[in-house]
C-alpha cells in the first residue's frame, strides 16, 4: 500500500541541515561547558608590545540563557550576515547588465573563435585577483562567470565553481599587495617584536610568492574545471530565458557594446582618479588618515573598500543602461527597474537558506568552539620542537585544520602568529616566510567549510542554474569543491616547500632565510 522510500532518495534541504547543525552546535557547547573545557592563547598588545594571555572557555548556549540569546538575535543574525546585503546590491547591477543584453553581446564578441579553456583560465585568474575585494568578487564575478559559460554553450555551474575556487582557494595569492597583507602585517610585526625589536616586516615581502602562486593556481583551477567539473555537470539544457548561443551579433548590438564599453571606460578613469592620492580633487575614496596607501585603499576605514560592491554593481548597471538605450532594449524607467530586479525574482529560497546559514555561523562563533580549537592547536604547536621542513608541514596542517572552524584569516593569525613567527625566526626563517606559510594554508581548504560565510552563496547560485528541479544539498556543493580543495592544498604546500628548498626570494628584498 505504501511505497517504500529509499534512503538515497531522501535529500535534506541545506536550510534544514543548517538548522540541525545549529542545534547540534548548541548541544556540543553544553557538553563542553559541563566538562569545563578550557585553554589559553597569547596575543601581542600592539600598543605595548607585551604578551597578553587569554583564557578560552566554551560558552553554553543549550540552556535558558543560550536559548534567550538565540531567540533575541534571530533577526540581527540574519540582517548582519555579510552575504545578504552585498548579494542584493551586487545582483542589481548584474541584473541590469544581463537583462539589457549587454553581457550576452559582450561575451559573444570576446569569445568568438577562441578556445573555451582560455576563458576557464581567465575566470579562475580573475577570481584570484578579485579576491582582494572579497565581497564584490563573490556577488559579482560568480554570476558573470555563469553567464560567460552559458555563452560558451557550457553549464553555467562550471563557471560558478571556477570563479568560487579562484576567489576562495586563491585568496592568499594575487598580483597586488592588498587588504590581506594589510591585516596580516600588523600581527606579524607585533609577533616579530617578541624576539627582535629592530626587525621591520616588509609589506611587499610576499609579492613574488603571490605572483607565482597566482599563475600556478589559475592553471590548476583550469585543469580541475575542465577535467572534472565540466564532465560531472554534463550538458546544460537551455531554455527561452537563456542566451541564444547560436545567434550572431547584429550590427546594432555590436555598436551598442562598443558605445557601452567607451562610456564604461570613461567612468572607470574617474574611479581610478578617485583612488590616487595627492592630485587636485583626487583621493575621494581613500581614507587618508591611514599611514600606507594599501591601508588607505583596502583598510577597514577605506571608502573604496566599504563601497566596493556598490561601486562595481553601479558600473555594471551603467554599462547595461548605455547598451540598453543604444539598442532600444531599455525604453523607459520601468525597463531599467525590471532589469534591477531580474536576479531577485527567484531570491526567496536563497533568503531562507541565508537565514538558517546565518544562525549556524553566528551561533557557532558565539559558543567559542572555533577559537577554542585554534587556541588548542596553537598550544600544541608551542609544546613541540620542530625545525626545517617538518616545521613548515606541521604548521601548514595546523592552519589547515584551523581554517575549517575559523575561516577568517586575521582572527586565526592573531592567535597563531605569536607562536609561529618566533618559532620560524628561531629556525632562521624570516617572519615574511611564516606569513607565506600561513596565507597558503589559510587559502587551501576553507572553501569547503559550511562555516565559511560565502559557502551558502555557492549553494544558492548552483541552485539557480539547476535545470533538474532538484534541491542542491551541501553534499552536492562539497562534491564539486572537494577536488579543488585537495588539489590546491597539495599545490600550496608544494609552492611553500619549493620556495624553501630552492631559496627563491619571497618578495622585494625579502627571502626565506634571515
Amino acid at each position: 500500500m505504501f511505497k517504500k522510500i529509499k534512503s538515497k532518495d531522501v535529500k535534506l534541504h541545506p536550510a534544514l541541515l543548517f538548522l540541525i547543525l545549529t542545534i547540534l552546535v548548541m548541544i556540543i557547547s553544553s557538553v563542553g561547558s559541563i566538562l569545563h573545557l578550557e585553554t589559553s592563547y597569547y596575543t601581542v598588545n600592539i600598543a605595548t608590545g607585551e604578551l597578553e594571555s587569554h583564557i578560552v572557555t566554551i560558552n553554553n548556549l543549550f540552556n535558558r540563557t543560550g536559548i534567550q540569546y538565540l531567540i533575541s538575535n534571530l533577526l540581527n543574525n540574519f540582517t548582519t550576515f555579510a552575504p545578504l546585503g552585498t548579494l542584493i546590491v551586487g545582483l542589481i547591477g548584474v541584473g541590469v547588465a544581463y537583462n539589457s543584453g549587454f553581457l550576452n553581446s559582450f561575451f559573444k564578441m570576446i569569445t568568438k573563435d577562441k578556445p573555451k579553456k582560455l576563458f576557464t583560465f581567465i575566470v579562475v585568474l580573475l577570481g584570484v585577483i578579485s579576491s582582494m575585494f572579497l565581497d564584490t568578487a563573490y556577488v559579482i564575478l560568480i554570476p558573470l562567470s555563469a553567464i560567460l559559460f552559458m555563452n560558451l554553450g557550457r553549464h553555467p555551474s562550471a563557471g560558478i565553481c571556477a570563479a568560487f575556487a579562484g576567489i576562495t582557494f586563491g585568496y592568499g595569492a594575487n598580483f597586488f599587495v592588498n587588504s590581506l597583507d594589510a591585516s596580516l602585517i600588523e600581527y606579524t610585526t607585533s609577533a616579530t617584536k617578541i624576539l627582535d625589536q629592530n626587525y621591520t616586516v616588509n609589506l611587499h615581502g610576499n609579492i613574488i610568492f603571490m605572483i607565482i602562486s597566482t599563475l600556478l593556481i589559475s592553471y590548476l583551477g583550469m585543469i580541475i574545471t575542465e577535467k572534472y567539473i565540466v564532465p560531472k555537470l554534463g550538458k546544460y539544457t537551455f531554455d527561452e530565458e537563456d542566451p541564444d548561443i547560436n545567434s550572431s551579433l547584429t550590427s546594432k548590438e555590436r555598436k551598442g557594446v562598443l558605445v557601452s564599453l567607451l562610456a564604461f571606460a570613461l567612468v572607470v578613469l574617474l574611479l581610478i582618479y578617485s583612488i590616487i592620492p595627492g592630485l587636485p580633487f583626487s583621493g575621494l575614496l581613500l581614507y587618508l588618515k591611514d599611514a600606507t596607501y594599501v591601508e588607505q585603499l583596502f583598510g577597514n576605514n577605506s571608502y573604496f573598500n566599504q563601497g566596493s560592491v556598490a561601486i562595481f554593481s553601479a558600473l555594471l548597471a551603467f554599462a547595461g543602461l548605455i547598451y540598453g538605450i543604444r539598442t532600444k532594449t531599455i525604453k523607459n524607467n520601468s525597463d531599467l527597474v525590471t532589469g534591477m530586479s531580474y536576479y531577485l525574482k527567484g531570491f526567496s529560497s536563497l533568503l531562507v537558506l541565508i537565514f538558517f546559514a546565518a544562525q549556524f555561523c553566528l551561533i557557532f562563533k558565539q559558543t567559542n568552539i572555533g577559537i577554542f580549537i585554534v587556541a588548542s592547536l596553537a598550544e600544541f604547536l608551542n609544546s613541540i620542537e620542530l625545525s626545517g621542513i617538518m616545521l613548515i608541514i606541521v604548521c601548514f596542517i595546523i592552519i589547515l585544520i584551523s581554517s575549517v572552524f575559523v575561516p577568517v584569516a586575521s582572527t586565526k593569525w592573531a592567535i597563531l602568529s605569536p607562536i609561529m613567527v618566533p618559532m620560524f625566526m628561531q629556525n632562521t626563517f624570516t617572519p615574511e616566510f611564516a606569513t607565506s606559510v600561513f596565507r597558503a594554508a589559510d587559502s587551501s581548504i576553507k572553501g569547503i567549510s559550511p562555516l565559511f560565510t560565502y559557502f551558502v552563496i555557492l549553494i544558492g547560485f548552483i541552485q539557480i542554474y539547476s535545470k533538474k528541479k532538484k534541491t542542491i544539498t551541501i553534499t552536492d556543493a562539497l562534491s564539486l569543491m572537494v577536488p579543488y580543495a585537495i588539489a590546491f592544498s597539495v599545490l600550496w604546500l608544494l609552492i611553500v616547500i619549493g620556495f624553501y628548498i630552492i631559496g627563491l626570494p619571497l618578495g622585494i628584498n625579502t627571502g626565506v632565510m634571515l
